[in-house]
């Protein structure tokens, strides 16, 4: 390309570059207003809820043993201390209860997504790829 041509062309360049964009965002909107695209989105947040429960396992774990740690020695800890990660045990547990809530209910998007978009032979396949894991 010559200079002269840029210069002679610079808004039809210019219109060009704006229209890929315009046209790239369109195919994403229209991927993601699919049947698939929509699935895949409730898939991604049900793995994400899926990994947030395992993280609040863990952390419950750890309060747990912090506070057998504690309750074992409790004659050299002060009651307080003891009293709050006995409180941080019971908020992990409901904290818990609520983020598997949380993954029935992605889980449950995710089947209804299956059923209402596709057609019944690909169901049982759908299913085992994305609800077993």
């Amino acid at each position: 390309m010559t200079f002269e041509l840029v210069q002679q062309n610079w808004a039809l360049i210019s219109a060009s570059v704006i229209g890929v964009a315009v046209l790239l965002f369109v195919i994403q909107r229209v991927y993601r207003d699919s049947s698939r695209g929509r699935l895949q989105s409730a898939v991604a947040v049900l793995r994400q809820r899926r990994h947030d429960v395992g993280r609040q396992q863990k952390k419950l774990e750890k309060a747990e043993r912090h506070l057998e740690q504690l309750q074992a020695r409790a004659e050299s800890v002060k009651p307080r201390v003891v009293s709050e990660a006995g409180e941080a045990v019971t908020d992990g547990k409901s904290l818990l209860r609520i983020m598997s809530d949380q993954v029935l209910v992605a889980e449950t998007k995710v089947r209804t997504i299956i059923v209402e978009e596709f057609p019944p032979l690909r169901h049982d396949a759908l299913r085992q790829r994305y609800l077993d894991g």
